[in-house]
Protein backbone atom coordinates (compact mmCIF):
# COMPACT_ATOMS: atom_id res chain seq x y z
CA UNK A 1 0.00 0.00 0.00
CA UNK A 2 1.49 3.34 -1.06
CA UNK A 3 0.28 6.86 -0.33
CA UNK A 4 1.55 10.06 -1.97
CA UNK A 5 1.77 13.65 -0.83
CA UNK A 6 3.51 16.63 -2.46
CA UNK A 7 7.27 16.29 -2.20
CA UNK A 8 10.08 18.72 -2.89
CA UNK A 9 11.64 17.28 -6.05
CA UNK A 10 15.15 18.50 -5.17
CA UNK A 11 14.96 16.92 -1.70
CA UNK A 12 13.61 13.68 -3.08
CA UNK A 13 16.39 13.46 -5.70
CA UNK A 14 19.03 14.16 -3.06
CA UNK A 15 17.74 11.43 -0.76
CA UNK A 16 17.07 9.00 -3.61
CA UNK A 17 20.74 9.29 -4.63
CA UNK A 18 21.91 8.84 -1.05
CA UNK A 19 19.70 5.81 -0.39
CA UNK A 20 20.72 4.15 -3.68
CA UNK A 21 24.25 3.77 -2.25
CA UNK A 22 25.08 0.75 -0.10
CA UNK A 23 22.98 -1.43 2.12
CA UNK A 24 20.91 -0.22 5.08
CA UNK A 25 23.25 -1.64 7.70
CA UNK A 26 22.17 -3.01 11.05
CA UNK A 27 19.99 -1.19 13.52
CA UNK A 28 21.90 0.39 16.40
CA UNK A 29 23.11 -2.19 18.93
CA UNK A 30 21.67 -0.23 21.86
CA UNK A 31 18.17 -1.20 20.68
CA UNK A 32 19.02 -4.88 21.12
CA UNK A 33 20.32 -4.10 24.62
CA UNK A 34 16.85 -2.72 25.45
CA UNK A 35 14.99 -5.45 23.58
CA UNK A 36 12.90 -6.56 26.56
CA UNK A 37 11.49 -3.04 26.98
CA UNK A 38 10.32 -2.73 23.37
CA UNK A 39 7.22 -4.20 21.71
CA UNK A 40 7.36 -7.38 19.64
CA UNK A 41 3.90 -7.18 18.07
CA UNK A 42 1.44 -4.68 16.70
CA UNK A 43 1.75 -1.80 14.28
CA UNK A 44 4.88 0.37 14.19
CA UNK A 45 5.90 3.57 12.44
CA UNK A 46 9.40 4.37 11.15
CA UNK A 47 9.58 8.16 10.67
CA UNK A 48 12.15 9.25 8.06
CA UNK A 49 12.84 5.57 7.40
CA UNK A 50 15.66 6.06 4.91
CA UNK A 51 17.10 2.76 3.66
CA UNK A 52 15.10 0.81 6.23
CA UNK A 53 17.59 -0.29 8.87
CA UNK A 54 15.04 0.35 11.66
CA UNK A 55 12.18 -0.89 9.50
CA UNK A 56 13.98 -4.22 9.04
CA UNK A 57 14.78 -4.47 12.75
CA UNK A 58 11.16 -3.83 13.73
CA UNK A 59 9.81 -6.31 11.17
CA UNK A 60 12.27 -8.95 12.45
CA UNK A 61 10.80 -8.37 15.93
CA UNK A 62 7.30 -9.15 14.67
CA UNK A 63 5.96 -5.62 14.23
CA UNK A 64 3.87 -4.53 11.23
CA UNK A 65 5.76 -1.49 10.01
CA UNK A 66 4.69 1.59 8.11
CA UNK A 67 7.76 3.37 6.72
CA UNK A 68 7.48 7.11 6.07
CA UNK A 69 10.09 8.96 3.98
CA UNK A 70 10.64 11.45 1.16
CA UNK A 71 12.77 9.03 -0.88
CA UNK A 72 11.15 6.63 -3.34
CA UNK A 73 14.41 4.64 -3.41
CA UNK A 74 14.45 4.30 0.38
CA UNK A 75 10.77 3.38 0.45
CA UNK A 76 11.28 0.71 -2.21
CA UNK A 77 13.90 -0.85 0.09
CA UNK A 78 11.46 -0.70 3.01
CA UNK A 79 8.68 -2.24 0.90
CA UNK A 80 11.03 -5.07 -0.08
CA UNK A 81 11.41 -5.80 3.65
CA UNK A 82 7.63 -6.09 3.99
CA UNK A 83 6.70 -2.58 5.15
CA UNK A 84 3.76 -0.47 4.09
CA UNK A 85 5.20 2.78 2.71
CA UNK A 86 4.10 6.39 2.69
CA UNK A 87 5.97 8.95 0.62
CA UNK A 88 5.89 12.33 2.33
CA UNK A 89 8.07 15.40 2.63
CA UNK A 90 7.79 15.96 6.37
CA UNK A 91 9.24 19.47 6.02
CA UNK A 92 6.26 20.39 3.81
CA UNK A 93 3.63 18.17 5.48
CA UNK A 94 4.61 17.51 9.12
CA UNK A 95 1.85 15.00 9.80
CA UNK A 96 1.95 11.30 10.54
CA UNK A 97 -0.46 8.52 9.64
CA UNK A 98 -3.17 7.73 12.16
CA UNK A 99 -2.17 5.34 14.90
CA UNK A 100 -2.25 3.95 17.34
CA UNK A 101 1.22 2.41 17.04
CA UNK A 102 2.91 0.05 19.48
CA UNK A 103 6.22 1.67 18.50
CA UNK A 104 7.25 4.89 16.77
CA UNK A 105 10.90 5.28 15.76
CA UNK A 106 12.55 8.50 14.58
CA UNK A 107 16.32 8.34 14.07
CA UNK A 108 18.53 11.15 12.79
CA UNK A 109 15.65 13.32 11.65
CA UNK A 110 15.10 16.55 13.55
CA UNK A 111 11.77 18.33 13.42
CA UNK A 112 10.45 19.47 16.79
CA UNK A 113 6.91 19.89 15.40
CA UNK A 114 6.66 16.12 14.87
CA UNK A 115 7.07 15.22 18.54
CA UNK A 116 3.47 15.95 19.58
CA UNK A 117 2.37 13.98 16.48
CA UNK A 118 4.60 11.01 17.41
CA UNK A 119 3.40 11.03 21.01
CA UNK A 120 -0.22 11.28 19.87
CA UNK A 121 0.25 8.34 17.50
CA UNK A 122 1.33 5.98 20.29
CA UNK A 123 -0.99 3.33 21.65
CA UNK A 124 -1.29 3.11 25.46
CA UNK A 125 1.93 1.40 26.58
CA UNK A 126 3.53 2.17 23.19
CA UNK A 127 7.20 3.12 22.93
CA UNK A 128 8.75 6.14 21.25
CA UNK A 129 12.37 5.46 20.32
CA UNK A 130 14.68 8.16 18.97
CA UNK A 131 18.32 9.00 18.38
CA UNK A 132 19.36 12.44 17.11
CA UNK A 133 22.75 14.13 17.04
CA UNK A 134 23.12 17.13 19.36
CA UNK A 135 24.65 20.56 18.73
CA UNK A 136 27.74 19.37 20.65
CA UNK A 137 28.45 17.13 17.63
CA UNK A 138 29.61 20.28 15.79
CA UNK A 139 32.70 20.38 18.03
CA UNK A 140 34.11 17.45 16.01
CA UNK A 141 31.99 17.22 12.86
CA UNK A 142 30.76 19.82 10.38
CA UNK A 143 27.78 17.65 9.43
CA UNK A 144 24.96 17.39 10.03
CA UNK A 145 24.47 21.14 10.16
CA UNK A 146 22.98 22.84 13.21
CA UNK A 147 19.44 22.86 11.80
CA UNK A 148 19.40 19.05 11.98
CA UNK A 149 20.69 18.86 15.56
CA UNK A 150 18.98 19.07 18.96
CA UNK A 151 19.95 21.11 21.98
CA UNK A 152 21.10 19.30 25.15
CA UNK A 153 18.23 17.47 26.88
CA UNK A 154 15.77 18.42 24.12
CA UNK A 155 14.47 14.87 23.78
CA UNK A 156 13.79 14.68 27.51
CA UNK A 157 11.77 17.91 27.34
CA UNK A 158 9.89 16.76 24.25
CA UNK A 159 8.90 13.47 25.86
CA UNK A 160 6.36 15.47 27.87
CA UNK A 161 3.92 13.14 29.62
CA UNK A 162 5.64 9.97 28.41
CA UNK A 163 7.49 7.81 30.96
CA UNK A 164 11.18 7.84 30.02
CA UNK A 165 12.62 4.36 30.48
CA UNK A 166 16.01 5.04 28.88
CA UNK A 167 17.98 8.20 28.15
CA UNK A 168 21.58 8.69 27.22
CA UNK A 169 23.34 11.72 25.78
CA UNK A 170 27.02 11.98 24.96
CA UNK A 171 29.82 10.95 22.62
CA UNK A 172 28.68 7.53 21.46
CA UNK A 173 30.26 5.71 18.54
CA UNK A 174 32.05 8.87 17.38
CA UNK A 175 29.05 11.20 17.39
CA UNK A 176 27.43 13.28 20.10
CA UNK A 177 23.87 12.00 20.22
CA UNK A 178 20.79 11.89 22.41
CA UNK A 179 18.97 8.55 22.70
CA UNK A 180 15.59 8.02 24.29
CA UNK A 181 13.00 5.34 24.88
CA UNK A 182 9.78 6.71 26.35
CA UNK A 183 6.43 5.01 26.83
CA UNK A 184 2.88 6.24 26.78
CA UNK A 185 1.33 5.48 30.14
CA UNK A 186 -1.43 2.93 29.66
Amino acid sequence: MKHHAPVSEADRLKWDARHAEGEPGPAPAWLDELSDELPREGPALDVAAGRGRLTGWMIARGLRVTALDISQVGLARCAALGATTIERDLAETPTLPDGPFAMVACFHYEQAALWPEMIGALAPGGALVSEIATVTNLERHARPSRRFLVEPNALLRRAGSLRVTYYREGWLEGRHVARIVAKKIA
